[in-house]
């Protein structure tokens, strides 16, 4: 677990659940409400979503800090965001990747791809 430094200090744990918090950005899609999600299986949950009359967002993609991740909206226009994690890395490795240009070109899509949405 890592904690996120942001300007309202809003990482909380409730029981075993890790909870994040924050207001959207001007330049996110317009949504009721983001969720995120770590499951054991990122792509059969992602593709369940669908099943389920989500709309993809962004497609499942692998990510320089060990983790997969993809992006649904429900009918209901919330986002909800299923992570996966792959490995457990070091500083050091996640460090390296992230300055990898398949890694840049990977964390970009889901940023811009979220964006337009």
């Amino acid at each position: 677990m890592a904690r996120l430094y942001n300007q309202d200090g809003s990482v909380v744990r409730i029981g075993n659940a890790v909870v994040m918090m924050f207001d959207s950005k001007e330049e996110w899609a317009d949504t009721p409400g983001f969720l995120r999600l770590y499951v054991e299986d990122g792509d059969a949950a992602f593709e369940q979503a669908l099943e389920a009359g989500a709309t993809a967002v962004t497609e499942m993609t692998n990510l320089f800090f060990g983790e997969r991740v993809g992006h649904v909206r429900d009918p209901l226009r919330n986002i909800w965001c299923m992570n996966q994690r792959l490995e457990e890395l070091d500083y050091e490795e996640i460090s390296k990747r992230a300055v990898q240009k398949e890694y840049i070109e990977a964390m970009q899509y889901v940023q811009e791809t979220f964006k337009l949405r």
